[in-house]
């Protein structure tokens, strides 16, 4: 599931409370281009879809894909399972464990990132702690020593040192030095960093791929061979010679996935890569396609709409619903002040029922 970790009392779609405002730091700023929907999210990491996280009276656990108990409820927070890890809360520190719900690294930070290409951002509980990366057994790969630090994509991650940003390898080099005011993941090749006179591009050596005649607001991830961005003029975006592939019009603008992509008018709707709406302007929130099926706001309730025929796929109604992955979909009933988490399957039938 796209950019959903919970905990008790959580109002946020991202991360556990307990963890939410120090993870603001790890995740880009909710710009639209920087996010999976149309109405705010992070930066996301993929997630393993065979077990899920689900809360029985204030505790956390996991759930099969079928519904039935794997990890007994027994944590005050847990996040999804990136990489056979899950990141899971022992009071107010965190841990990881493994996919028969054994403890592969104890509680012992603060906050603990989703693993990606092996490693995973942690922060010790001291206030003044920095991040560093840690393998899949906790053992410490890159030592604590930076302000902030992205998931690694591509073999590099993002990372923030006396406000500058830069990126380093796997084993820890600085392989792009932090001079940058900003920086997004790399993707596709290419990174967008923030630099003095706005965004540009830049490949894995550090070398400016794109850096465009006109200047850039925000610039954001390629995808499918597109990259969001914005001008005075609003959201369009660019190939990857950085050319406009379609000009700026929107008020923002998510990235493409299986061949569409989110942006908004006055409404939200979908266009496909030649700038042409697939399905009209009538959300008021959207979320990227996934499996077949992507979760939409009309008015104060969510549900999902087929991509083949643009219209309601499932007769429900949600509070907040997200992406289908492996067949199942999380959604919330409730409300704000309490939220229940449930699941369903691509007919809409509760795999596992909401609970709280």
């Amino acid at each position: 599931m796209a950019t959903t970790t919970m905990s008790r009392n959580t109002a946020a779609i991202s991360l556990p409370m307990a963890r939410l405002a120090a993870w603001a730091m790890v995740a880009p700023a909710l710009i639209f281009a920087s996010c999976d929907f149309i109405g705010g999210g992070s930066e996301d990491v993929s997630v393993n879809s065979a077990m899920h996280p689900v809360e029985i009276d204030g505790q956390w656990g996991f759930v099969s894909s079928e519904g039935r108990i794997a990890v007994v409820p027994a944590y005050d927070g847990a996040d999804d399972f990136s990489e056979g890890r899950a990141a899971v809360q022992v009071g107010l520190d965190w841990g990881y464990i493994d996919e028969g719900g054994n403890v592969a690294v104890a509680p012992q930070y603060r906050i603990a990132g989703r693993f990606s290409e092996g490693l995973a951002a942690v922060r010790g509980s001291d206030l003044a702690a920095q991040y560093g990366f840690i393998d899949l057994f906790g053992n410490e790969v890159i030592p604590a020593q930076f302000d902030v630090a992205k998931p690694f994509s591509e073999g590099y991650a993002a990372v923030r040192v006396s406000g500058q940003w830069g990126f380093v390898s796997t084993n820890g080099t600085m392989v792009v030095p932090p001079t940058y005011a900003d920086a997004r993941s790399f993707s596709d090749g290419m990174a967008a960093v923030e630099g003095v006179d706005g965004w540009i591009y830049i490949n894995t050596t550090g070398a400016v791929t794109i850096d465009p005649s006109f200047a850039i607001e925000f610039a954001g991830d390629f995808s499918e061979g597109l990259a969001a961005f914005a001008t005075s003029n609003g959201w369009g975006y660019l190939d990857r010679n950085g050319s406009p592939a379609i000009s700026p019009q929107y008020e923002s603008a998510a990235q493409f996935s299986d061949g569409l992509a989110a942006v908004r008018g006055e409404l939200v709707g979908y266009i496909d890569k030649a700038g042409r709406t697939v399905i009209p302007m009538q959300f008021r929130e959207a979320r990227p396609f996934s499996e077949g099926y992507a979760a939409v706001r009309f008015n104060n309730r969510w549900t999902y709409i087929g991509q083949k025929s643009g219209t309601i796929a499932i007769d429900r109604e949600f509070y907040r619903a997200e992406d289908f992955e492996g067949g199942v979909a999380r959604v919330f009933t409730g409300n704000s002040e309490s939220e229940n988490v449930g699941y369903i399957d691509k007919l809409g039938s509760y795999v596992w029922y909401p609970t709280n």
